[in-house]
């Protein structure tokens, strides 16, 4: 029996790709959660899409020029659908966020939120790397990264999530401010 050595290095570039959504190390999520955003099949085409493409290309040429077999064909494309199959949640805390099953992130290790084509760089400071998260697409995208904005600043200024905010003094309420906190306007 002879080792086919390309097909075993394309089986484990496709199991590595499960490394974005999977890892069985690293501190699981804590604090109080403020909201759970599930990526849409657009969002983890976003995600993935890219790589899973490249991937399934370069198994077909080698399958085409007989450098593997049509079962190793086979397998990449299963693990690939496999993995956008996946449901991915974002699990945004008081203290920080995760993605599916990967390790948490603490606010504290970003320093902005950048919006950028099909998602948000969450900008890593001293050293830590930056996270993408990505979009869904839809119509509540708007309100999600404006979520993340709000937490990465609110943990700078000791807020506990976005809710939190600083004492009301008495300087700051106006008599016959309306609504929206503005002298004269509403009722």
């Amino acid at each position: 029996m002879t080792v086919n050595v390309v097909a075993i290095i394309l089986i484990a570039a496709a199991l590595a790709l499960f490394l974005r959504v999977w890892t069985p190390w690293g501190e699981r999520a804590s604090g109080n959660i403020v909201s759970r955003q599930s990526l849409s099949l657009l969002g983890r085409l976003r995600m993935h899409g890219p790589a899973a493409l490249a991937l399934w290309l370069i198994s077909l040429v080698l399958l085409i020029a007989g450098r593997i077999g049509p079962l190793t064909a086979l397998i990449v494309t299963a693990l690939l659908l496999l993995l956008l199959s996946l449901p991915v949640r974002y699990t945004m805390t008081s203290r920080g966020i995760r993605a599916a099953w990967t390790p948490f992130r603490r606010w504290t290790e970003f320093g902005g939120v950048a919006r950028r084509r099909g998602g948000v760089r969450l900008q890593g400071v001293a050293g830590a790397r930056p996270l993408t998260v990505w979009l869904s697409g839809g119509r509540d995208d708007d309100d999600f990264v404006l979520l993340l904005r709000q937490l990465v600043r609110g943990s700078y200024k000791g807020q506990l999530g976005p809710d939190a905010s600083a004492p009301r003094t008495e300087a700051a309420v106006t008599p016959g401010a309306g609504p929206i906190g503005m002298a004269g306007a509403g009722g």
